[in-house]
């Protein structure tokens, strides 16, 4: 059974859609799942999905679902002196990175159930890239 009960995921799918850094992040992420498992020829909403997944689990497991901490993380790059482009891409890049590794898979699984959506090869049979 999913921990993240449908509204939440509802309401975490709405901000990430409603939220112009939250969607370029999404954004990021399903270019990656591209690049980096050659799932171009995967239908774009399997992708989707599981990009959203995979940011909906980091705000869900760091933040509590307060999107408010994503951004304050961003700043917190800026802060640093990097762009805000560079705080998108690393941010995406460290939770893409983060969720396709077998524990973030593990995570994921436990917080969406059967219904996930995986391209990482680290899922097994549940993954759309089998390998």
């Amino acid at each position: 059974m999913p921990r993240i009960s449908d509204e939440q995921h509802r309401q975490l799918r709405q901000a990430i859609a409603d939220h112009a850094f939250l969607h370029r992040i999404l954004r990021q992420i399903e270019n990656l799942h591209k690049v980096v498992f050659h799932a171009d020829d995967l239908d774009w909403k399997f992708i989707r999905s599981s990009a959203e997944e995979i940011l909906i689990a980091d705000i869900v497991t760091r933040y509590q679902g307060n999107i408010d901490g994503v951004y304050f993380a961003l700043r917190k790059i800026e802060e640093s002196g990097q762009s805000w482009n560079y705080a998108l891409s690393e941010y995406a890049t460290y939770t893409h990175n983060y969720y396709t590794m077998p524990l973030g898979v593990i995570l994921r699984k436990d917080l969406f159930g059967k219904d996930s959506h995986f391209v990482t090869p680290a899922a097994g049979p549940d993954s759309a890239t089998k390998r």
